[in-house]
């Protein structure tokens, strides 16, 4: 017999044992019903104990150990017990499931692969968009840019159209002007003829008060108007004298028809162009009126009050400085309020070529060096200004001041101030029927024939 090596001897003796323990464990899961058995394997060096189950029926336990004839003094290797038919139908049905779950994982994998496609031509389209959308944009900063360019070149245009206008509004001022001339110089011309009573300025028309009138001449009916708006439509185109009598007064008194400042009829209620008359009067002058007719006067508050509230009037303020320039400044409605009221003024409706400046008195009392009606608390404006006039706080226009017969003069005594500050050489406030043909019935009124006055 052979002999072994010492170290296939170790193998062959650790053989047994690791054969025990395979056994034991396929036969604990292959059939449980077997009843257990100990058994003890004693090495050299260790011993070691193996429990078999055990049935009954020792047909169906598989045997430990089936003896072999060695030879040469060999051991032979035990064969291994058969794998039972339960765990091929495992194995069978677990190759089912793997198929089964190979097949699904293939169907998520084309799902997921028909995803990824998807996704791919999403992307596409969102970067095609991208592209869009900065095309987009650069073509609204371009936009942005003409808009820029366009709002500078309207509002360029619109300084420019501002200037025109500016100047186109000059040039009306002017040709207004001259217009007024002109037509002053035709009516001269055409209407104005002379006459033995021309010299009417070198006589004395003292202004009276409706009041204070007491005996009325006797006049012809046919002969009665109420204003000089009347009187010219009756055909008297000369300026001058005329007696017109206002609705609610008993009798005529004097005023001066201004017939040739277009378009005729205005009834002249101040006038100043040498100051031959002090206007620095107290409340009764101005309210009764004063001067002369013929020249420098103020036609009196109580008179005005009448005139202005018995129909629609208009105001017209005609100027002169001391260069020779003319202008005028015109409102579409005014009248004054009673004594009760302070002869409170109102205005509106401006136009003309003198600019805006005595709209801004609308809704003022009057005042005088002894009556203080104006605006501005503990300052007497009528006092400080020396004269009569509606004032505020104090004053945008003053036609009732000092007279000056200079323009550069330290306190201005008649001035418009949105025309000139200077001082002014000549004035006049005039008034007129504003509607059509006055609709003031014909009342007593003697008129002087603008060259003769009351017999």
């Amino acid at each position: 017999m052979e002999l072994l090596r010492p170290r296939d001897k170790a193998l062959w003796l650790r053989l047994p044992l690791a054969l025990s323990l395979v056994l034991v464990i396929l036969l604990a899961t292959i059939n449980p019903t077997c009843l257990a058995r100990e058994a003890t394997v004693q090495g050299k060096q260790c011993s070691y104990t193996v429990v078999v189950h055990e049935v009954s029926d020792s047909a169906k336990c598989p045997a430990l150990f089936r003896p072999r004839h060695r030879r040469h003094k060999t051991y032979s290797r035990p064969r291994l017990p058969k794998v039972s038919d339960k765990l091929v139908a495992d194995e069978a049905s677990s190759q089912v499931n793997i198929r089964d779950l190979v097949n699904k994982m293939h169907t998520v994998e084309v799902k997921l692969f028909d995803e990824i496609v998807k996704n791919r031509e999403l992307n596409t389209t969102l970067t095609r968009h991208e592209i869009y959308l900065q095309k987009a944009e650069d073509l609204m900063l371009e936009y942005k840019k003409n808009f820029t360019n366009l709002f500078r070149t309207l509002m360029f245009m619109e300084q420019k159209l501002q200037r025109q206008r500016e100047i186109n509004r000059d040039l009306d001022h002017k040709l207004s002007n001259v217009m007024i001339d002109v037509a002053e110089v035709n009516y001269v011309l055409e209407k104005k003829v002379p006459n033995e009573n021309s010299n009417l300025e070198s006589k004395e028309v003292e202004v009276q008060a409706v009041s204070k009138v007491r005996s009325c001449g006797v006049t012809d009916d046919k002969a009665r108007f109420a204003d000089c708006k009347a009187i010219f439509d009756r055909g008297h185109t000369n300026s001058g004298v005329y007696y017109v009598t206002p609705t609610y007064a008993s009798c005529p008194i004097p005023v001066w028809c201004d017939m040739d400042t277009p378009p005729g009829g205005w009834l002249v209620v101040q006038k100043r162009f040498d100051g031959s008359v002090d206007f620095n009067r107290g409340w009764t002058d101005y309210k009764n009126g004063f001067g002369n007719v013929v020249s420098e006067y103020w036609l009196g508050n109580d008179n005005v009050f009448l005139l202005t509230n018995q129909d629609k009037y208009e105001l017209r303020f005609d100027l002169w400085d001391f260069e020779g320039n003319r202008v005028y400044a015109k409102y579409n409605n005014f009248k004054i309020d009673g004594e009760r009221d302070q002869y409170a003024v109102h205005v509106n409706g401006y136009e003309g070529s003198a600019a805006d400046s005595f709209q801004k008195h609308d809704g003022m009392y009057f005042s005088t060096s002894d009556h203080d009606n104006d605006e501005w608390k503990g300052y007497h404006c009528a006092r400080e200004w020396e004269g009569g006039w509606w004032y505020k706080n104090c004053w945008f226009a003053i036609l009732n001041g000092p007279y000056y017969n200079k323009s550069d003069v330290r306190y201005r005594g008649i001035s418009w101030n949105d025309w000139k500050h200077e001082q002014l050489r000549r004035v006049e406030m005039k008034i007129r029927p504003s509607s059509g043909e006055s609709s003031v019935p014909k009342t007593k009124t003697l008129i002087a024939g603008g060259t003769s006055v009351k017999p």
